[in-house]
C-alpha cells in the first residue's frame, strides 16, 4: 500500500475517537438540559412525592371525634369569633356610662388683636337614671393675662328618656343581643354534634357493608371453585357455572361502589374535625346499643325545662316588651333641664371676676309624633307576633319529642324483625347448601338464600345503627345533648 494512504488511514483512526466524544458530551448535554427544564424538574417532583412514605391512619373513637369536633370545628370557630364580638359590642356599649375625659384647647395668633390660648378638659359621665354631669377646668391667657374658668353642667331629661328604664335602652339591647348569639352558638355546638355522630356511624355502616361483601365474595369464590369442578365432572351444567360468576361480578361492583362511599363518609368526617383531607383516618364507634326507656309526658317535661329554643323565646318576649315600653316613651316630647355653674377668674385680681348659675329648659321635638307613633304601633305588633311563635315554640318542642320516641319505638320493633329475618334466612341459606352439596338442586336457590342472608345482615346493622344515632337526636330533642356547664361550652 503506498504511503500516503498508509499515513491517511492513521490520520483517520486518530480523529473518530475525538468525535465520538463530542457526540457523548452533547448528548450528556441535552439529558441534563432536559432534567433542568421545567418538565423536567416537575417530573422529578412527582418521583420524590411518590417517593415519600403516606402518613400512617388516624385512629379516632366516636368520643374523641364528637370533642375535636367542639374545639376545632370550622364554622363553631367561626360562631365562637362572632360571640367574641358580640362581647366586645356589649363592651363598648358599657363604655357610654364610664367616666369620660375630653381633651380641649384652642390657640390663635393675629398681628394686630391680641393673642391668646386655653386648654383644658371635659369630664363627664351618664347616669344610668339618665342625667349626665360634665365638669370642664379651663386655663389660658388673653392679652398677656392669664386666666382660669370652670364649668359645670347637669342635663336631666325631664319627660323622654328619663328613668334607667329608658336611658338604659342601649345597654339592654346589646345585653339580649349577646346572650341571644352565646345561646346560638350552643345551638351550633348541638347541631356539630348531631352531623359528627351521623358521620362517624356513616363510616361505620359502610364498613360493616364492605366487611359483609367481602365474606359474601369470599363464599361466592369457594361456591365457584365446587362449581367448575361439578361441571367438569357433569353433575351441574354451565347455567349454574353462569350464575355464579354473575353473582360475583354483581357483588364485586356493589363493593366497589361501597368502597367509594366510605371515602366519601371519611372526606365528610374529616371536614367537620378540620383534618387534612391529605391525612387516612380510621372511626371506630360502639354498634351495640341499650333501649331507651323513657316516659313521653317525663320526656316532654324534660324537654320544656332545657331546650334553648325556649329560652330564646322567652328571651325574645321580654325583650319586645321592654322595646314597646320605649317605644311608648317616645312618644312623649324632648324635654330637658341644664343646670350649670360657671367660675371665672383671671390671675391679676385675688378676688373672683365673674361666678354665674344658668338653669334652662330646652326642646326638640316634632308636635305630630308620625314616626314615633307608627313606631310604638309597629312594637306592639311585633309583640303579638313573638307571642304567637312562643306558644307554638313549647307546641313544635312537644311535638317533636313524640315523633323521636316513636321513631325509636318503630326502630326496635324493627330491629327485632330484621333478626328474625337473618335467622329465617341462615337456614334457608344452611339448606341450600345441602341440597347443592348432595346434588339435590341446582345453585339458583342457594345464590338466593346468599343474597337474603346479605341483605337481612346488611338491613339488621342499618337499623341497629340508625337507633344509635336516633338516641343522640332524641338527646337533642330533650336539650340534654350540650352540657351548659362543661368547660368547653362554658369556655366561650
Amino acid at each position: 500500500m503506498p504511503e500516503c494512504f498508509v499515513r491517511k488511514e492513521r490520520v483517520l483512526s486518530r480523529r473518530r475517537p475525538v468525535g465520538v466524544r463530542w457526540i457523548l458530551v452533547i448528548l450528556l448535554s441535552v439529558v441534563a438540559l432536559s432534567w433542568m427544564l421545567p418538565g423536567g424538574l416537575s417530573a422529578a417532583a412527582e418521583d420524590g412525592k411518590r417517593g415519600q412514605p403516606a402518613p400512617a391512619p388516624l385512629t379516632i373513637s366516636l368520643e374523641q371525634a364528637i370533642k375535636i369536633a367542639l374545639e376545632h370545628n370550622r364554622s363553631l370557630r367561626n360562631a365562637a369569633l362572632a360571640v367574641t364580638s358580640s362581647d366586645l359590642s356589649l363592651q363598648t356599649t358599657e363604655s357610654e356610662f364610664d367616666v369620660k375625659i375630653t381633651p380641649q384647647g384652642s390657640t390663635r395668633y393675629s398681628s394686630t388683636d391680641d393673642s391668646y390660648w386655653q386648654v383644658g378638659a371635659t369630664v363627664s359621665k351618664k347616669l344610668s337614671p339618665g342625667p349626665t354631669l360634665s365638669v370642664t377646668p379651663l386655663f389660658g391667657e388673653s392679652g398677656g393675662s392669664g386666666n382660669s374658668e370652670v364649668d359645670v353642667a347637669l342635663t336631666i331629661p325631664l319627660l323622654q328618656g328619663a328613668g334607667s328604664a329608658y336611658a338604659l335602652d342601649g345597654l339592654y339591647s346589646s345585653l339580649y343581643a349577646n346572650k341571644r348569639e352565646k345561646l346560638s352558638f350552643v345551638q351550633q355546638q348541638t347541631d356539630t354534634v348531631l352531623r359528627t355522630v351521623a358521620a362517624v356511624y356513616g363510616c361505620i355502616q359502610t364498613q360493616q357493608q364492605i366487611t359483609f361483601l367481602e365474606k359474601q365474595l369470599a363464599d361466592l369464590s369457594r361456591h365457584l371453585s365446587l362449581a367448575r369442578i361439578k361441571e367438569k365432572s357433569g353433575i351441574i351444567d354451565a347455567m349454574d357455572l353462569y350464575r355464579a360468576e354473575i353473582r360475583i361480578q354483581s357483588v364485586e361492583e356493589e363493593l366497589t361502589s361501597t368502597r367509594e362511599q366510605l371515602a366519601n363518609n371519611a372526606d365528610e368526617v374529616k371536614d367537620l374535625l378540620a383534618v387534612s383531607q391529605q391525612q387516612p383516618i380510621i372511626v371506630t364507634a360502639p354498634v351495640a346499643y341499650s333501649p331507651v326507656e323513657i316516659d313521653l309526658q317525663e320526656a316532654q317535661q324534660v324537654a320544656v325545662a332545657n331546650r334553648i329554643e325556649l329560652v330564646l323565646s322567652a328571651m325574645q318576649v321580654r325583650e319586645t316588651e321592654r322595646r314597646v315600653a320605649v317605644a311608648k316613651n317616645r312618644l312623649l316630647p324632648e324635654l330637658d333641664l341644664r343646670l350649670g355653674y360657671n367660675n371665672y377668674r383671671e390671675d391679676d385680681y385675688d378676688a373672683l371676676s365673674e361666678e354665674r348659675w344658668t338653669v334652662a329648659l330646652s326642646s326638640d321635638t316634632d308636635l305630630f309624633r308620625t314616626a314615633e307613633r307608627n313606631d310604638y304601633a309597629q312594637s306592639r305588633i311585633e309583640l303579638q307576633q313573638v307571642q304567637l311563635n312562643q306558644e307554638g315554640e313549647e307546641e313544635r318542642i312537644i311535638q317533636d319529642v313524640r315523633f323521636r320516641l316513636n321513631s325509636l319505638e318503630k326502630l326496635e320493633e324493627r330491629i327485632r324483625i330484621r333478626e328474625e329475618q337473618a335467622r329465617q334466612a341462615l337456614g334457608k341459606l344452611r339448606l341450600a347448601e345441602s341440597k347443592f352439596r348432595h346434588s339435590l338442586a341446582n345453585n339458583f336457590d342457594l345464590l338466593e338464600a346468599q343474597t337474603e342472608m346479605q341483605q337481612a345482615r346488611t338491613d339488621h346493622m342499618v337499623e341497629t345503627i340508625n337507633y344509635i344515632v336516633g338516641t343522640y337526636r332524641l338527646r337533642s330533642s330533650l336539650g340534654t345533648l350540650i352540657d351548659l356547664k362543661s368547660p368547653a361550652t362554658a369556655k366561650r
